[in-house]
């Protein structure tokens, strides 16, 4: 699969460029000489820097993009003719370079790979074409090809058999088999070992760090007791959640598991979806929509195989797209063990009982649960896990021996996938677990730049502090007018930031104790969701360009011109991204406006300022085309709060009926919970167009 380049109109230089990419145009025009085929020649450039050549793709399974003149000894002295000795060093360069990347599925492609890592291979007799991979000491795994095409594969470990819930070889297996086998829409001949390549150096680093010579400590297993403890309280947190639903509720377990995993503390998983390991699912786009998989024939039912089986459980795996999950994957990494908490091995992070009654006095009791009077989460703080001693050796102080040790590895979360959070909150969650930001994180990044623009100049390196950053984008949503007909509309949407408000990307985060994670899921919710909703509508993977006012920004671009027809809808949004809640404020042409193309804020050529959007609101116009107007917040758990509307009356003061004002509330907070049910802007934008326009209410001010 090719890899992706960025584009030569990106006016500033690209974030992590991955290793075979290259900001140069992937198709050269030939010379016209092609018996030229010298290293050094023209001819020669072109066939390395041109996919459709042939020399790099299908014959090698390679990308020769990225190849840059420094990584492979060439600078612009040596470009002119050279002698053999320098032809011959500079194609062992290109040769090194392409031989670090994995090649094809097939069986000649697996020895090599295990080769260059150092994974020991033997024969198996019983079977042809079938390998045992020894994976250090404490797994093994078995691939078996058929016709050059992976056939089986089966993964032990020492995990197997323990526990009837820690099963880690089946499910890891299933994994392995997906890594070899074609994406979707992808065609064989283009599957490469990557996939299984990351996940077999996965194996490798845990066996690695539990080596003898680090001490003899089983990653393994101190990962499997955090799951055992995270397991315990995912069941108990299911089990309540499910009484508090009618036993005759559709899909009753699943429902349960999403409230769990989005609202309590996570939904732990040992080999979950496609990652290999140990995950905490923490946050599920749209989980209130649950597809139910196709009635099957009995034939088709007796040809189910254990992935599909594996699917049932959990049917948000067989549609990604629509049910994306984010998710922490609980891994181990080096450490000292006198700079940072070092790994535990215990199944007793949590008490049996689960949670324990509210003490004011217990430092580690939220404010909430004091309030609220709730049982808090009864965790346990186990006892360190020590090495053994080891041998006696001549040195007589050797304190690489001494008893009482603790072992150089330690707990890591990584974000999956990376989270953008305000500098604020990435300061705090550090904070949290202990330790201090690195100095490279001190940079001005914005949420813009990192999670809706991240192959443009960030917004917060152009300098401009007093002016209105827009992005912009155009989306058709399937819509159903009043004669019941679906129809696509068209929606040019605008998203404006007041301010400059600095943000970070969370890859990587290490814990010393799991009830450190699961306080601070609540937070990662607000921006998990934030972030789902805001890249459905913004997110372009052919980059655009932000429209940015100040002394340093570029000059000024063309007017914005629609593609669409005069019928599209024009949504502007201000987002406001820190702390203590994101807040998303919509505003939205009345479906009974004259034009509806007409936009509430001032025209998209301009940044407007929001002193400029609410002078645009109080201008005269008519009660019946009044924009809509709401503003969201986003609180912790991603409880979605309508903070501000002008459709519905708000209260005006003097005696207020108690019901009324109750009945009030639940009609204003339909909005939030229409958003949450469907987890999709435009979808939204066109249910709240629809509700107005059915004459429930009419947009007036502002009024909360």
């Amino acid at each position: 699969m090719a890899t992706p380049t960025p584009s030569t109109n990106t006016p500033g230089p690209s974030k992590h460029l991955p290793t075979f990419s290259s900001p140069a145009p992937r198709s050269v025009p030939h010379t016209g000489n092609t018996n030229m085929l010298f290293p050094d020649s023209p001819a020669m450039h072109n066939m390395l820097t041109d996919p459709s050549s042939g020399m790099g793709g299908v014959g090698m399974g390679i990308s020769m993009s990225g190849l840059g003149m420094s990584s492979l000894g060439m600078s612009a002295s040596t470009m002119g003719r050279a002698d053999e000795a320098d032809r011959s060093r500079r194609l062992q360069n290109i040769l090194e370079v392409v031989g670090r990347k994995p090649g094809r599925v097939s069986e000649e492609g697996l020895l090599a790979l295990c080769k260059r890592l150092g994974v020991s291979i033997e024969k198996n007799t019983a079977e042809a074409h079938s390998w045992m991979l020894l994976i250090g000491d404490e797994a093994v795994c078995d691939v078996t090809f058929k016709n050059d095409e992976i056939a089986t594969v089966n993964l032990q470990t020492g995990l197997d058999g323990e526990q009837e819930d820690l099963q880690f070889g089946p499910t890891g297996s299933e994994i392995l088999v997906r890594s070899l086998k074609p994406l979707p829409g992808q065609s064989k001949i283009n599957v490469t070992l990557e996939r299984f390549a990351e996940n077999l150096e996965k194996l490798l680093s845990l066996d690695k760090l539990g080596n003898p010579q680090n001490g003899g400590v089983s990653c393994y297993n101190a990962i499997a007791g955090v799951y055992t403890s995270l397991r315990k309280l995912f069941e108990h947190e299911k089990k309540m959640a499910m009484a508090l639903m009618e036993a005759t509720t559709p899909h009753r377990s699943h429902k349960a598991e999403r409230e769990v995993l989005c609202k309590k503390s996570g939904r732990p998983r040992l080999n979950g979806g496609s990652c290999l390991g140990l995950s905490l699912e923490y946050w599920m786009d749209r989980r209130h929509i649950i597809r139910s998989k196709p009635v099957q024939s009995e034939k088709a039912k007796e040809k189910m195989d254990i992935d599909s089986q594996e699917a049932t459980l959990y049917p948000e795996d067989d549609d990604t797209e629509m049910n994306k999950i984010y998710s922490l994957t609980i891994e181990c990494e080096a450490s000292p063990s006198t700079l940072y908490n070092p790994i535990r091995i215990s199944n007793e992070w949590i008490s049996d009982k689960i949670e324990k009654p509210t003490d004011a006095t217990d430092a580690n009791v939220t404010l909430d649960n004091i309030l609220l009077d709730r049982p808090s989460i009864d965790w346990q703080d186990p006892k360190p896990t020590y090495l053994e001693p080891t041998a006696q050796t001549d040195e007589a102080m050797d304190l690489s021996s001494a008893p009482g040790r603790l072992p150089n590895i330690r707990f890591v979360a990584k974000f999956n996938p990376p989270l953008v959070v305000p500098f604020a909150v990435h300061m705090q969650l550090y904070q949290s677990v202990g330790i201090e930001p690195r100095p490279e994180d001190f940079r001005p990044t914005t949420f813009v730049g990192l999670a809706l623009r991240p192959g443009e100049i960030d917004p917060g390196m152009m300098g401009a502090t007093e002016s209105t950053p827009e992005i912009r984008s155009s989306r058709p949503v399937l819509t159903i007018d009043a004669e019941g007909n679906e129809k696509q509309q068209q929606h040019n949407m605008s998203l404006y930031l007041p301010k400059i408000e600095y943000s970070r990307t969370l890859e990587t985060l290490p814990f010393s104790h799991p009830k450190q994670l699961v306080e601070m899921l609540p937070t990662l919710r607000q921006y998990a969701l934030t972030t789902s909703l805001l890249k459905g509508s913004f997110f372009e993977k052919e980059q655009k360009q932000i429209n940015i006012s100040g002394p340093l920004s570029p000059p000024p671009t063309p007017p914005y011109k629609p593609k669409h027809n005069d019928a599209s809808l024009q949504i502007d949004i201000n987002l406001s991204y820190i702390p203590p809640a994101p807040r998303l404020i919509f505003f939205i042409p009345h479906p009974s406006s004259p034009s509806q193309s007409q936009s509430p804020s001032p025209s998209p050529s301009h940044s407007p300022t929001p002193s400029s959007l609410l002078s645009s609101l109080l201008a005269p116009t008519s009660p019946s085309t009044t924009p809509i107007c709401i503003a969201l917040d986003v609180q912790p758990n991603a409880d979605i709060v309508v903070s501000e509307q002008n459709i519905i009356d708000g209260r005006v003061g003097g005696d207020v009926d108690i019901q009324r004002e109750e009945a009030r509330v639940k009609k204003v907070q339909r909005y939030a919970r229409a958003l949450d049910a469907g987890g999709d802007v435009g979808v939204w934008v066109e249910w709240v167009r629809g509700d107005v326009g059915r004459g429930c209410c009419v947009p007036r001010l502002m009024s909360t």
